[in-house]
């Protein structure tokens, strides 16, 4: 009888499960889901790691791997994802690319305005505008960000973190 009773329970339970974990994720904004990842202005603590400490401590799906690079996918939405991309050479990563492609261009602007946000209260003030693309610059001209935003009518947002020699 207890065996009878648990099988009719647990198909029920996963779909509650189901539903639960998809409401969830639906509750955020995609900025919020891409904070809980990893904070966009913590990634610019990655520059000059190591290929090594880059690939264990990152935790999106690893989908490219080559000498001087390492691609991770993240699931984001329902059926969206943005990819974050390293490029390395002898003194470790020098480049971070964040990349995503939406179905909608609200949840390209959602990010864009969060990093936009993040970024003007960060360490590194407001940035400069000029013509869909935002700069952000380190006191000592060692590190730069880019926010290109000139598509998200496209449903796209491209974000790149430079490591200035």
């Amino acid at each position: 009888m207890y065996i009878w009773t648990m099988k009719k329970l647990l198909p029920i339970a996963i779909i509650i499960l189901l539903f639960s974990t998809q409401s969830c994720t639906e509750n955020k904004t995609y900025f919020d889901q891409l904070k809980s990842d990893k904070d966009f202005s913590s990634r610019i603590l990655d520059l000059n790691k190591s290929f090594e400490l880059i690939k264990k401590e990152e935790k999106g799906k690893l989908i490219k791997e080559d000498l001087h690079l390492l691609e991770f996918v993240y699931n984001i939405g329902k059926s969206d994802t943005y990819t974050v991309s390293y490029l390395f050479d002898e003194k470790g990563c020098y480049e971070i690319g964040i990349d995503g492609f939406f179905e909608l261009e609200s949840n390209a602007k959602d990010i864009v305005t969060g990093i936009q946000t993040e970024m003007n209260i960060s360490i590194y003030g407001k940035g400069t505008d000029d013509n869909g693309l935002n700069r952000w610059k380190s006191e000592d001209k060692s590190i730069s960000i880019e926010l290109d935003y000139q598509e998200t009518s496209k449903w796209m947002f491209l974000a790149t973190i430079f490591a200035n020699e």
